[in-house]
């Protein structure tokens, strides 16, 4: 379900790139973080969320995959990708 924290030796929120094998655990995920969160969604049913996101998956046993874990650069890179390839 998860692949460990990544380490805080930077300044910065961490971000994580996740992805849901299930739909409807999608959905729920989407009006769950909403909310609190800001949630990016991408193609193929991934998601950019913050890492403290990744707790409230926990906490409502709901299953994810980890794609990888992102730092502020890493995350305007992949939003300029996605930007230069629509959904």
């Amino acid at each position: 379900m998860t692949a460990g924290l990544p380490s805080t030796n930077d300044n910065g929120v961490k971000f994580a790139k996740i992805q849901f094998e299930d739909r409807g655990v999608a959905a729920k995920v989407l009006v769950g973080m909403a909310q609190p969160v800001r949630v990016i969604g991408l193609r193929e049913h991934a998601f950019i969320v913050p890492e403290p996101a990744l707790g409230w998956l926990v906490e409502n046993s709901l299953p994810y995959k980890l794609v990888e874990w992102l730092n502020q650069d890493d995350l305007v890179q992949t939003l300029r990708n996605n930007l230069a390839h629509p959904v």
